[in-house]
């Protein structure tokens, strides 16, 4: 378990069901997110509870990167294109900017909400926002959340900070340029960084 004296709050959750979303905790009025959304829901709810907080503030900074996005929605839109169905466009719920705005709704906050798509470098741009709106007072809390879905394997994690630790920030940006990290999948990154303090096993 994370020792959250030293550490921000960290989870980690997987499925191997690609086609059916984790049952979340948070009540959401909107339940109709892509699965992937939902193993990233399960990862900011194991952070949080890491937290050791009962109350989370309505400044709190979302960012969340993910490099495959919501590929369940991505075949629905495909298929109903070649079937000639009507259905939601792809970027209105299969987007990067899913999982920012389902993690917002899940824990009522009104802060700053970004996605992005990428990699390691992604990780470094928004963890370097992260850490300007901390220090700058424009958040009170930030969270990052990365998930990919590779292989058929759904895998999400969640790390939650505040302006007590934005010395973590600057090691993850770093741990997320090495030449060894930064082409790898946003998720495999941030539960590596981790791991290799040996403060974490994995979850499932």
């Amino acid at each position: 378990m994370l020792n959250n004296g030293i550490y921000p709050g960290f989870g980690h959750f997987q499925s191997d069901n690609a086609d059916r979303a984790p049952a979340s905790n948070f009540k959401l009025r909107d339940n109709r997110c892509d699965p992937l959304v939902s193993v990233a829901l399960k990862a900011l709810e194991e952070a949080l509870s890491n937290t050791g907080e009962s109350e989370h503030a309505l400044q709190t900074a979302i960012f969340s990167v993910t490099d495959t996005g919501c590929q369940f929605h991505a075949k629905r839109v495909i298929n109903a294109l070649t079937t000639m169905k009507p259905r939601q466009a792809f970027f209105t719920r299969g987007s990067a900017v899913m999982f920012s705005t389902y993690s917002s709704m899940a824990i009522d906050s009104h802060g700053p909400c970004i996605s992005m798509s990428g990699r390691g470098t992604a990780i470094a741009l928004v963890l370097n926002l992260a850490r300007r709106f901390l220090t700058k007072g424009d958040c009170h809390r930030a969270i990052l959340l990365c998930a990919d879905q590779v292989d058929g394997s759904m895998k999400a994690s969640s790390v939650y900070f505040s302006s007590a630790n934005t010395s973590e920030i600057d090691k993850l940006i770093e741990f997320s340029l090495d030449t060894a990290n930064v082409g790898l999948y946003a998720e495999s990154i941030i539960q590596s960084f981790f791991r290799a303090r040996n403060q974490y096993e994995p979850f499932r």
